[in-house]
């Protein structure tokens, strides 16, 4: 059985940005989300037989959040896979293959991404609550 495992992110990452006042001060908080697609060939490939290999793969969306006065509070924000299929034939080692699945999916990771930005306002403030707290001690 042949096996390989590709990891890329898209090349067209989304982004967002939004303004929270927190105590008065406004903070910046920046969000970038990428498409990572990863495939895996499965099956055999006997020299007598028909080609028995399939493309299995999975999107998923990352998302990387980080303030703009700094690397405080930076982190990667979970989610669940955005997709997955199968593919005849062995997986494509070319980057075409993901940049299709990227064009298809372009809605859904901006639709998870801003999904991502409203849960992560009551976490991202819960945070910069107890570093101030931190700093005040």
């Amino acid at each position: 059985m042949s096996m390989s495992l590709f990891a890329m992110a898209a090349a067209a990452a989304a982004s967002h940005s939004v303004a929270i006042d927190h105590h008065g001060m406004q903070v910046q908080a920046n969000y970038t989300a990428r498409l990572v697609v990863s495939a895996r060939t499965v099956g055999a490939r006997t020299p007598n037989r028909m080609d028995m290999q399939r493309c299995k793969w999975t999107a998923r969306v990352e998302i990387d959040r980080s303030l703009a006065h700094g690397p405080a509070l930076a982190r990667t924000i979970a989610t669940d896979p955005l997709a997955s299929g199968n593919e005849s034939a062995a997986c494509p080692s070319g980057d075409r293959f993901r940049k299709d699945i990227a064009e298809r999916h372009q809605g859904q990771v901006q639709a998870q991404l801003a999904a991502a930005v409203a849960q992560d306002r009551a976490p991202l403030l819960a945070e910069l609550d107890m570093v101030r707290n931190l700093a005040s001690n």
